[in-house]
């Protein structure tokens, strides 16, 4: 098992939950293709989109079947505007290009 794995599961369980972890070989970089492997609607995989509110990384959760509308971020956010944030923007934010395989925590406001 990686060791993120690991500690995801680890956390979990210290948490009181039991929790199945799987691996899709055909993997699951969209919410398609997260969809198709667990057999669900994409309307109940839920994406996690890192997005720049100014100089501060902003984690977005959004069904799958929705996108985010930048303009309405940025309005919920107090921020003049947001993008989404580059591959290193993303990774220096939470450890990694992909939030699925976060390596710390972002701070939640």
């Amino acid at each position: 098992m990686h060791p993120n794995v690991a500690r995801v599961a680890d956390a979990a369980r210290d948490a009181g939950l039991e929790i199945a972890v799987e691996r899709f070989p055909e993997g699951t970089r969209t919410a398609a293709d997260a969809a198709r492997a667990v057999g669900c609607d994409v309307g109940q995989i839920v994406k996690s989109l890192v997005f720049m509110a100014g100089e501060r990384p902003v984690l977005a959760l959004v069904s799958g079947v929705n996108r985010v509308d930048p303009g309405k971020l940025a309005g919920a956010l107090g921020a003049e505007t947001t993008r989404r944030a580059d591959g290193d923007e993303a990774r220096a934010a939470q450890g990694s290009r992909s939030a699925a395989c976060r390596r710390s925590a972002m701070p939640v406001r």
